[in-house]
């Protein structure tokens, strides 16, 4: 009997599509059709890093050519922008690199290398712009934005008022808008990851864990591309950039007493306070195999029903979006990742088996899914933010992935 999320999503993906002359409200006009979080509600644009774990549940499902069209969409933006903006409506900053590891999945789905031809290099000209543009110590990155200085004193009031952080001056506004806009290109918007001294917000001291590990990532993946057409230069200069990537990372972001990495304050050469999944990204992405480290952030960070976005921190905890006790579906792909490519694969089965009873239990309660959940209570997460959504996306994605590795029992059809 077929699983009946799985069934559900099946019924409800193409509620998700968009055609192009559908783009309201702001948004670019986008070359093909595109695939939205959300079938009502809040989220119905075209957003970056959404995209990528919603492409792993449509490929899962006979719709790899769905997939095929985000990504023109993602590439057609790199072709004019030089990079991807966080949504066809927001265009002063990226998200979380993940073009390149789309397309690499959508290579190795297919098994066919016209699929590297077609995308190489917009992959090669988004992590130019990463290197060039958010590049900011020792070789190593940090999310930043793109906002205009009118921009960000004009959007002070409403951001500051979303996460509740007052501000003196119109100055002061506008600085912290700056930091909040280089917050929400993480994709975490928002959270706790970036403090100093008084300041609950301060990512321009930080480098940022996730970014480097994704550029990684997607250094080898486009190394390993390169040079499968030949182009052998260009691969063995990225793979060059890959490995100071990753000895940076290790020297710079690990914890030499745990062994666990963090984001960097290169400013007073400290690691940040404040544990995250973020911490599973080294051992998900291939900078790190220890699994007891990799343990040690699971024991911090796993709840009853679930992962939690960060650790629990007491008073210090204002329920952000991505805080104690959020449990993201992004977060738990990278956990799984991480632990069973350390050989915990008892522990990832452990957290898959969470984020899809979770999931479960609160369908049949409410009749869908939602963007994230309460890992505390195994609920739907509720934040001070903005009212949490009835979300397919990455949702479904992550879902339909999580079952199939568990028991293959997502594959193919309608």
């Amino acid at each position: 009997m077929e699983d009946r999320i799985i069934k559900y999503i099946k019924d409800n993906w193409d509620n998700t599509v968009r055609q192009p002359e559908d783009t309201v409200h702001g948004m670019v006009r986008l070359p093909r059709s595109f695939t939205v979080p959300c079938a009502r509600e809040a989220f119905t644009d075209f957003y970056y890093w959404d995209t990528y774990f919603t492409n792993l549940g449509l490929m899962l499902t006979g719709r790899d050519a769905q997939a095929e069209n985000n990504l023109d969409n993602i590439k057609y933006f790199i072709d004019n922008l030089g990079y991807m903006p966080n949504a066809n409506h927001l265009l002063d900053r990226s998200q979380p690199p993940l073009f390149t590891r789309g397309v690499y999945d959508l290579y190795k789905f297919r098994n066919d290398p016209a699929v590297i031809d077609k995308y190489i290099d917009a992959i090669l000209r988004e992590l130019t712009f990463f290197r060039t543009d958010r590049t900011v110590f020792e070789g190593l990155c940090a999310f930043g934005n793109n906002c205009t200085k009118q921009a960000l004193y004009e959007s002070a009031g409403w951001l500051a008022a979303r996460v509740g952080e007052p501000y003196a001056t119109p100055e002061e506004g506008a600085a912290l808008a700056g930091e909040l806009y280089s917050i929400a290109e993480s994709g975490w918007d928002f959270n706790p990851r970036f403090p100093y001294k008084n300041k609950r917000f301060a990512p321009g001291r930080y480098v940022h864990l996730d970014l480097n590990c994704l550029l990684y990532d997607a250094e080898l993946k486009a190394s390993e591309m390169l040079a499968l057409r030949g182009r052998n230069k260009e691969a063995a200069a990225l793979r060059k950039y890959a490995a100071d990537r990753k000895e940076n990372i290790r020297k710079y972001m690990r914890d030499g007493k745990t062994g666990i990495y963090y984001d960097y304050d290169f400013k007073s050469s400290c690691l940040s306070p404040v544990l995250s999944c973020i911490s599973f990204y080294p051992y998900a992405l291939g900078i790190d195999d220890d699994p007891a480290s990799a343990a040690a952030v699971l024991r911090r960070l796993e709840l009853p029903y679930g992962i939690s976005s960060c650790e629990y921190r007491g008073e210090d905890a204002r329920y952000l979006q991505w805080d104690y006790p959020a449990m993201w579906p992004s977060n738990v792909y990278f956990a799984f990742t991480a632990l069973n490519g350390t050989g915990l694969k008892e522990a990832a089965a452990r957290i898959a088996g969470k984020y899809i009873d979770t999931a479960r239990s609160v369908f049949d309660a409410t009749g869908s899914l939602w963007e994230k959940y309460d890992a505390a209570k195994g609920a739907v997460s509720v934040t001070t933010e903005y009212e949490t959504p009835a979300m397919l996306g990455w949702t479904a994605g992550v879902y339909l992935w999580l079952s199939d590795k568990l028991n293959g029992h997502c594959d193919g059809g309608n």
